[in-house]
């Protein structure tokens, strides 16, 4: 069953954020997607029409419907979406995050773990190796319709596996052709700078990892050593799929998210139970006989 996409907002740090939203199963945790670099909302359509349960889609400042100028620091990133879960969501969430907005995942459970019931990071890495930072292929627009297209071709090779469905790849270039300019270059300084080897270490929330085995930007390398990282994470890599992979692969990101979600729904949690006040009352005299027999019994030793 396809599930209905609406558009919500919420006023976050007097800005007005946009999301996508389906579902309101409260028995299962809030699932909330973080998109990547040049993306937004709209990249999770087929998670958000896949999965079960309440989903929601946040375009970060910036990005897609949500006011500008987009954040200049993760940390702002963070608490921007620390304060957005926190009006959209009634409990803990599945935080799940792409690319570069893995690490504002990873940094959301670490600085927020309250809000964070599991993070799945998809196409992620703690700190990108210099041969591998987008600003190669992502640089500032500049004028020039060339230029331009140069970079969208150098961009879509290491995007997208060789055998990526036609339909994934023009979506996806239409969604980073419509980023804007000056957003796209403060992703791309974000992802330049960002480490955080020391907060994947500390993290202490169920984690999954998923990783094309074709991606070219954030190779399979990283996401292990992302894997190593993370004290009990798992680790799943998705044959044949390149960075893009929740477009690319669809039907198997969205396996591994509801059996990852599935997993922390049936954790046992125990409950001190209450008994009513006439069974406590009851109770209560039957203990007080207990102690004068016992008394009597000592009485006569």
């Amino acid at each position: 069953m396809t599930a209905d996409v609406v558009r919500r907002s919420v006023t976050v740090h007097g800005r007005r954020i946009s999301y996508l939203a389906t579902g309101d199963d409260a028995a299962a945790p809030s699932v909330v997607l973080v998109h990547g670099s040049g993306m937004n909302a709209r990249y999770w359509v087929e998670q958000l029409r896949g999965l079960g349960g309440a989903v929601i889609a946040i375009d970060l400042p910036g990005h897609g419907e949500s006011d500008g100028p987009a954040s200049t620091t993760l940390d702002h990133d963070v608490d921007l979406v620390a304060a957005f879960v926190d009006q959209v969501s009634e409990g803990p969430v599945i935080a799940v995050g792409h690319s570069l907005d893995g690490a504002i995942v990873l940094a959301l459970a670490a600085r927020h773990p309250a809000a964070v019931c599991g993070v799945v990071l998809v196409a992620s890495c703690a700190r990108l190796r210099g041969s591998e930072t987008p600003g190669r292929w992502l640089l500032p627009f500049v004028p020039g319709a060339l230029r331009k297209e140069i970079v969208f071709s150098a961009a879509k090779r290491l995007l997208f596996a060789p055998a990526a469905a036609t339909a994934a790849v023009r979506f996806g270039m239409q969604e980073l052709r419509a980023c804007r300019p000056e957003t796209l270059a403060r992703d791309v300084a974000l992802a330049r700078c960002m480490d955080l080897t020391a907060t994947a270490r500390r993290l202490r929330v169920p984690a999954l990892i998923l990783c094309g085995t074709r991606d070219e930007l954030t190779p399979p390398s990283l996401s292990r050593e992302l894997h190593a990282l993370i004290a009990g994470s798992q680790l799943t890599l998705i044959e044949g799929a390149g960075h893009m992979v929740n477009i690319e692969a669809p039907a198997t990101v969205n396996e591994e998210i509801d059996r990852f979600a599935r997993s922390l729904a049936v954790v046992p949690i125990t409950k001190v139970r209450t008994l009513p006040a006439t069974a406590r009352r009851r109770a209560g005299s039957t203990l007080r006989g207990l102690r004068r027999r016992l008394t009597i019994l000592l009485g006569r030793g």
